[in-house]
């Protein structure tokens, strides 16, 4: 990556951030001033603002690719922050020891 795409993917990154866009499940790319954008958010809010951010992207980057996804995280219910399931509503912990109950061997 020359100095000029890795200028433009660090001030998008940088932006982003700023705007309160969870980029931790983006890859943020930008070859010969083509930036790519693809993964998930994880609202529509954040879906929204990066999408606003992109109509005026940073100076030197002539094309825009946005494949950006939404995938809900689901909030914690427990303390220590591992939460449960959304599809079996149980915590990974209670799987284990449930299946560890049910092996009578």
């Amino acid at each position: 990556m020359n100095a000029r795409d890795e200028n433009i993917r660090n001030e998008v990154n940088d932006a982003l951030t700023a705007a309160g866009v969870d980029v931790r499940n983006l890859a943020i790319e930008s070859v010969d001033g083509r930036l790519i954008v693809k993964g998930t958010v994880p609202s529509a809010d954040e879906r929204e603002r990066l999408a606003r951010f992109l109509k005026s992207p940073p100076d030197g980057a002539n094309t825009v690719v946005c494949d950006v996804e939404l995938l809900p995280v689901y909030p914690s219910d427990t303390s220590n922050g591992r939460g449960r399931s959304p599809i079996t509503g149980t915590s990974a912990d209670s799987a284990h020891e449930s299946r560890h109950q049910l092996d009578r061997s």
